[in-house]
């Protein structure tokens, strides 16, 4: 048995690791952040709140720096000057080497190295992920300093898991005085905790300490693989009633958070985790049983709870699935400027709305037999009852009921020198507001930051008639791909998505997201993001480390007996894996998840590398 010192020593070595994976993702806390010229005009304003991910950020790179001198400690004392031998450093290194070149030569620097709104992913945050992966593969070795990080980050999980549960409920932890207080200033308290509210539309959906439910999704169904997994080897009965209340709380979190990409991340993993574990799950099928039965106790209370959402949310998967096969429409089919008239083509009616003096509001509207409709106003009772003073134009229908999914009206401007008129247009849950210019005889949109684009449709590639798909992300990436295209070896650098998606495609966006000025920050896929942000050799070199990684640890589990604690925790570590790097498809790189992504890479790369060199000496050691 080793001296009560020794294995404190490597307790110490390995606590940097231990709270990136276990703190960063629970830290909340307000920044106001004032924004460059150029981040400000793709951005709602001219600065930035902050919750969730700047100091995130901070902590990562902080407790990254103490990480690297723990590791120099480490490296000089206790490795020999050695780094474990291992093929992985190869793509690691082509990756790192391609964020920096990337960066140099991004004309969107600032932003590189600071990284977007919101999001903070830029250049050290990026070389950070990375750092952490390589000191967790040279630094764990031992079966204590696993077992330090694994409950830390499960403890961690079952934090987070709870705050979201309280947004899923109604009594989210944030609203309350001592959620405000551990994330609002003193000194502006009393302002903000009255203004603060993260809600998303009313619906019983958590986000936890991730701000977006698709983020809480990916990261619940990693954790929650991993905490399964674990709970299936688990002998001792207080390690086993632990991990099965861990799993109930972060199986509750992962169902809250309604993300179909974390859904679909933990049931591809828990098939091939089946696959592997084959004939041995009928020998603990009993204590599978019971957290089933506790699975489903929790979904069917929840379930209740939402009136049914969560079974629509997981019956979605299917009907996505059938319309990335036969395609989904939009409703409009065309929206374009013409000869002194907006075109609003639809699958059902062809309208163009133009102007003359003889029409009421001077709005006219023709159908595709150039027959005037006849229009009518819409009662607004609350509208009569308001003291406004330059009290706007009341709402206009279509006297035809056929067409009751249209509302508009036409606001004149106050500038008697300035003779435009704006449409604003209502068709279903989309609404945009549109400029006739009577000198140029023509319309123009309203998009981010007021902004007028002209009527124009922007390039895209792929997914043409599929747009829709994955809840929009069709229409993202087919605006996406040409962009990568245009600069495939560096691409733009890191985070700068925002600056150089085309977000003059206001057509685009009133057609797929129902709003012209809604910002698009993010690809909603991580590989596509890697990609974009810094070339497709970068991209290749995380897909080469993604796939020898699995390839490796696939064939190392698929035969195993399982009989030690490495091989089991290695498993666990795998399943974590295979579910981010699904959801990865749907959803982006982001520093409130990604650090635990990689730290979880790193112990299963030194979980593989310790089997191995153990293998042919009477095995491994526990």
């Amino acid at each position: 048995m080793r001296p009560i010192a020794e294995k404190l020593k490597e307790k110490l070595y390995a606590l940097p690791i231990v709270l990136i994976a276990a703190v960063v993702p629970m830290i909340v806390r307000y920044k106001k952040i004032e924004l460059s010229e150029v981040v400000a005009s793709y951005w709602t304003r001219d600065y930035n709140t902050d919750f969730f991910s700047y100091y995130k950020m901070i902590f990562l790179l902080g407790f990254s720096l103490l990480a690297l001198i723990s590791f120099y400690i480490y490296f000089k004392k206790e490795a020999g000057k050695r780094l474990k031998k291992t093929a992985y450093y190869y793509p690691i290194f082509i990756y790192l080497i391609m964020i920096l070149l990337a960066t140099f030569f991004s004309k969107a620097q600032l932003t590189s190295l600071q990284g977007f709104p919101d999001r903070y992913e830029g250049m050290p945050v990026l070389i950070a992920y990375l750092l952490i992966t390589v000191i967790t593969i040279n630094l764990f070795n031992k079966k204590e300093q696993f077992e330090f990080l694994l409950k830390a980050l499960l403890t961690s999980a079952v934090i987070i898991a709870i705050i979201g549960l309280s947004q899923f409920f109604g009594y989210d932890f944030f609203q309350n005085v001592l959620g405000q207080k551990l994330i609002l200033p003193g000194k502006e308290f009393a302002e903000l905790s009255t203004a603060m509210d993260f809600r998303f539309a009313g619906r019983n959906i958590l986000f936890a300490t991730f701000y977006n439910p698709n983020y809480a999704g990916s990261y619940f169904s990693m954790l929650l693989m991993l905490s399964i997994v674990l709970y299936f080897f688990a002998e001792n009965k207080k390690r086993l009633f632990l991990l099965f209340i861990a799993s109930g709380f972060i199986f509750a979190a992962w169902l809250g958070s309604l993300s179909r990409a974390g859904i679909l991340g933990a049931m591809i993993s828990t098939l091939i985790v089946a696959v592997i574990l084959n004939k041995r799950i009928f020998k603990k099928y009993k204590k599978l049983l019971v957290l089933f039965f506790l699975f489903i106790v929790i979904f069917s209370l929840m379930d209740i709870y939402t009136a049914g959402s969560l079974r629509k949310e997981f019956l979605s998967l299917g009907a996505e699935t059938e319309l990335a096969f036969q395609g989904e429409k939009t409703e409009i089919e065309e929206l374009k400027s013409e000869n002194s008239y907006l075109k609003f083509y639809t699958a059902a009616e062809k309208l163009r709305f133009g102007f003359d003096s003889e029409a009421a509001n001077n709005l006219y509207v023709l159908n595709e037999d150039d027959q005037r409709l006849e229009l009518s106003l819409t009662k607004n009772e609350e509208k009569k009852q308001t003291n406004q003073k330059n009290q706007e134009a009341e709402f206009m229908s279509f006297v035809n009921p056929d067409l009751a999914a249209y509302k508009f009206r036409v606001i004149e401007n106050s500038d008697p020198e300035n003779k435009n008129k704006i449409l604003e247009l209502k068709y279903a849950n989309k609404s945009g507001s549109f400029i006739y210019n009577s000198k140029l005889k023509g319309f123009f949109i309203i998009g981010m930051r007021n902004n007028i684009y002209p009527l124009e449709e922007v390039e895209g590639l792929g997914f043409e008639g599929k747009e829709m798909l994955a809840s929009k992300r069709g229409y993202i990436w087919s605006r996406t791909l040409p962009l990568i295209k245009e600069k495939p070896l560096l691409g733009y650098g890191p985070d700068t998505y925002a600056i150089f998606f085309p977000q003059h495609d206001v057509v685009g966006k009133f057609k797929y997201f129902n709003n012209p000025k809604v910002i698009v920050d993010k690809p909603h896929n991580m590989y596509l993001q890697i990609g974009f942000n810094t070339g497709l050799i970068s991209l290749a070199a995380v897909i080469i480390l993604f796939g020898i990684y699995f390839v490796r640890n696939l064939k190392l589990y698929f035969n195993s007996e399982f009989e030690n604690y490495y091989r089991q925790i290695g498993l666990a570590l795998l399943a974590a894996f295979i579910a981010y790097a699904v959801a990865g498809f749907f959803n982006d790189s982001v520093v409130s998840v990604a650090p635990v992504f990689w730290i979880i890479l790193g112990l299963a790369v030194a979980v593989e590398l310790r089997l191995k060199n153990h293998s042919g000496r009477g095995g491994e050691r526990i």
